[in-house]
């Protein structure tokens, strides 16, 4: 199966058009969440205060009875006991007092019932809206399953479309290739070819991660491709470098106006070694390449250009070094360095990922235990940070 740039762009814009009304969905969804607690709890208050005011009522009801019965006795009694007939007379102040209070009660307790009949409405409308919010929630959960099974689906697309380490496998004596994206697809990629004594192999790093990372990604992959369809002995990576800048540019229909603000395009660094001679033709636009020889290290600069359109075009240039038994080449993305961590929360640093890499190569290691020591190092300067940005290292033995 074939995919070709326009399906992939296309689908990527889908997902994330649907993510982003996901998002919108949700935040949404808890405003209302919000307003139903505060509801139910203002409810559940007038309720008891009330019951409390109907248990008043009912005190103060009982407590006038029974003062009128009192009054009663009292009338009776008069004539003989003038003593009685003053508290027969404080016992009706009290009684109108009580009776005042009564209707003061009774005033409350009708308000406190409309209130409760606004509140009943306003439960019954929160009822509605809470159904409606579950099928939201419903359509939600089923629109978030396709979208990540179509991520999952495009991770899947993305390590087809990556050249098989095989290639390597089969060409050189050890090599690692540590990827670790951010997040499920990656900006950062790989690429290798053989043809005959010539193994061209590179490792790049687009703009941005994730889904439209991923996406120039594969463009990357699928324009080297194009380009080095026919590659013999005299193919030179800053050709190839050319060539892609020009493709992006043309692709993405770039202008090279003198605005910095950043265009989308990749940083790569790009070999190509001769089987036969043990030559080997390094070409970076961006990302350096390093060598390591005798436990010394060597950096190898790239032209300060990125694939892509830039205020001021600079050509790529080719660097041509004879190689030697058991020399490591490393390159890679700037995701390592740049990873925030450690003590005291700052980036890993190129001085530290130089040294690093270089104790390494000190201590013997086969690439697989590098890779393993290069992922342990990151691993624990992270710690409770987050991943910044994808991370690719490359280690090839010559």
């Amino acid at each position: 199966m074939s995919f070709n740039t326009s399906d992939i762009l296309f689908v990527v814009m889908v997902v994330a058009v649907v993510v982003l009304i996901i998002v919108c969905i949700l935040q949404r969804l808890t405003l209302r969440r919000r307003v139903r607690l505060a509801t139910e709890k203002e409810h559940r208050r007038n309720v008891s205060e009330i019951r409390s005011l109907h248990d008043e009522v009912d005190r103060l009801a009982f407590l006038y009875d029974d003062l009128k019965n009192s009054m009663g006795s009292t009338a009776a009694d008069t004539a003989t006991d003038a003593p009685s007939a003053e508290s027969a007379a404080l016992s009706l102040r009290d009684a109108e007092d009580i009776i005042m209070a009564q209707k003061k009660l009774e005033a409350e307790k009708d308000e406190l019932s409309i209130r409760n009949q606004k509140l009943w409405e306003m439960s019954l409308s929160i009822q509605k809206e809470k159904q409606h919010i579950q099928l939201l929630k419903n359509d939600i959960e089923l629109k978030h399953k396709s979208i990540t099974d179509s991520i999952a689906y495009a991770k899947r697309i993305q390590d087809a479309v990556v050249p098989m380490q095989d290639i390597l496998r089969d060409t050189l004596p050890d090599f690692f290739l540590f990827w670790r994206p951010k997040e499920t697809v990656s900006g950062d990629f790989y690429w290798m070819k053989r043809e005959g004594d010539v193994l061209i192999f590179a490792v790049a790093d687009c703009t941005g991660h994730g889904v439209p990372g991923a996406f120039m990604s594969m463009m990357g992959v699928a324009f080297l491709n194009e380009i080095c369809a026919k590659i013999d002995e005299n193919t030179m990576p800053s050709e190839i470098l050319e060539q892609l800048r020009t493709l992006v540019i043309t692709t993405l229909k770039h202008e090279n106006s003198n605005s910095l603000e950043p265009k989308d395009g990749m940083d790569i660094a790009l070999c190509i070694l001769n089987l036969r001679t043990r030559v080997l033709r390094f070409s970076g636009a961006n990302n350096p390449m390093y060598l390591i020889r005798g436990g010394e290290l060597t950096e190898y600069r790239p032209v300060k250009n990125p694939i892509g359109s830039y205020p001021k075009l600079v050509n790529f240039e080719t660097v041509e070094i004879q190689t030697q038994p058991d020399d490591y080449v490393y390159m890679f993305s700037d995701g390592f360095a740049d990873q925030f961590g450690g003590n005291t929360g700052k980036k890993v640093t190129y001085k530290r990922f130089k040294a690093l890499l270089t104790d390494a190569y000190n201590s013997s290691l086969t690439a697989a235990e590098q890779e393993k020591i290069i992922g342990d190092f990151l691993e624990e300067w992270r710690a409770d940070f987050i991943q910044m940005d994808d991370v690719l290292v490359g280690g090839y033995r010559l």
